[in-house]
């Protein structure tokens, strides 16, 4: 477990370094969010700027890697998902540091030696805003996308019964819908005097996102049914599912930045075409890495890489967002560390009560189960879990499990410590509950009372 969260966090480290870095590389006559005469982007002085900017990046990485790497130590797991958040965030903000020292320093160079662009006056082709979204993939591909997804989750709610999961994906669903119609919002870009050429430029940046929120929409609910296909229906094929899970998400990943890298190249390409650039006055909106301009109507706006669509920081709906997102983050540490706080410095954090109608477990920041003594089929004491599983609404790490899961295809409730042996097992119809206490002794004598109980 420590091992792969390291791995995580370095993934995303060099992930970061390869994102920020293709600022230095020209797009739309941009670098590093600084706006140069066609004819100085091959200056010595940019180049060597640019390139000292996607070195440090990387070094960057490596160096936090390294810092990381006190995750491999043995330590208490509430200890290791705070050192996680801490260096999550660290990383996000040594990013976004360096970002915004290399924008200033790329401006630096702009007014020292006098490029600053003249800001061209706005052009407006109406022919050319009534026909924006001409080469948008039409919305209605979104209808297979909710058909496919009601109907593998009709299976996945007639063997799991997990209403979770199904307005998950369903909010996925109408999160890349409210995406396409943000796209479609996009205003026309007059980038040049050459109307041809801004109608290329505009019917392709509006063609490939919307390809890509319709092409997610059809992707995601088979990517998300197929670990519990391999839990469910093809149990006898549960490494080959896995591994086409995990190729699905390769392929989703370097999919999805092949073809934002493909539009990208190909805007540049039609820019290329001309030499009348129109500068937008835009640098100034972008100084610090993001997009806040009050006087711009748009609530998202494609970014400078060419990669992603942003959003306007200056409108209430972006700050609001920002905010949930910070919440949310707040939320996911305070979930993650103060259960293991917990179970790491509770002596008893597992307990159980027998009478003559039920036994009841309880965990920390888990519902209580009551389970009727009449509905026990078969009470055990066994030494490991069933190898094959899956969290439907728990809670694990290499030390604790608690909550629902799905193991060998039938439903299941945890509370486990995996350092105590041995682990009572309660079999009903409907699922398995598993329990241990830190103290083995008492997860036997549980087990010896259950057994009283159902004589």
């Amino acid at each position: 477990m420590n091992l792969f969260m390291w791995g995580i966090l370095v993934f995303c480290n060099f992930i970061m370094a390869l994102t920020l870095s293709l600022a230095a590389k020209p797009h739309n006559h941009v670098i590093i969010e600084n706006t140069l005469p066609v004819d100085k982007l091959d200056d010595p002085q940019v180049v060597t700027l640019a390139k000292q900017y996607r070195k440090r990046q990387f070094q960057i990485a490596f160096f936090l890697s390294v810092i990381e790497a006190i995750l491999l130590l043995p330590m208490k797991d509430y200890l290791f998902m705070l050192l996680f958040f801490l260096l999550l965030m660290l990383s996000i903000g040594c990013g976004y540091y360096l970002q915004i020292r290399y924008i200033r320093k790329m401006r630096r160079i702009i007014e020292e030696n006098h490029w600053q662009l003249a800001i061209a006056s706005v052009q407006i082709n109406t022919k050319l805003v009534r026909e924006k979204n001409e080469k948008m993939v039409s919305v209605m591909w979104f209808v297979l996308a909710g058909g496919l997804s009601l109907l593998l989750f009709y299976f996945a709610y007639a063997t799991m019964g997990n209403l979770l999961l199904i307005a998950t994906v369903l909010l996925i669903e109408f999160s890349l819908i409210g995406g396409w119609y943000l796209v479609s919002r996009l205003p026309v870009r007059a980038l040049t005097n050459d109307q041809e050429i801004n109608r290329q430029y505009n019917n392709l940046t509006k063609y490939y996102w919307s390809f890509l929120m319709v092409g997610m929409g059809i992707f995601f609910p088979p990517l998300i049914y197929f670990p519990l296909l391999s839990l469910n229906s093809w149990k006898n094929q549960f490494i080959l599912l896995t591994a086409i899970e995990f190729a699905m998400l390769v392929f989703l990943v370097i999919f999805t930045v092949a073809w934002l890298l493909t539009l990208r190249r190909k805007q540049d390409a039609l820019l290329d075409q001309s030499s009348d650039f129109r500068y937008q006055g835009d640098d100034y909106y972008w100084r610090y890495g993001v997009y806040y301009n009050p006087e711009d109507s748009r609530f998202m706006v494609p970014d400078r890489i060419g990669l992603n669509l942003s959003v306007n920081l200056a409108k209430t709906g972006a700050k609001i967002t920002m905010a949930l997102g910070g919440v949310v983050l707040l939320i996911a540490l305070f979930i993650s560390v103060v259960p293991l706080y917990i179970l790491d410095n509770h002596p008893d954090p597992f307990t159980y009560t027998v009478n003559d109608k039920n036994v009841t477990l309880e965990g920390p920041f888990v519902s209580k189960r009551a389970i009727p003594l009449t509905k026990i089929q078969q009470v055990d004491l066994v030494e490991e879990l069933p190898k094959r599983g899956l969290r439907t609404n728990g809670f694990a790490t290499d030390h604790y499990a608690m909550g629902s899961f799905k193991l060998d295809g039938k439903a299941a409730n945890l509370f486990i410590d995996h350092h105590s042996h041995p682990i009572l097992l309660i079999q009903t119809a409907a699922k398995n509950y598993y329990y241990t206490n830190k103290s083995p002794a008492k997860t036997r004598k549980a087990y010896q009372e259950i057994k009283q109980e159902l004589k």
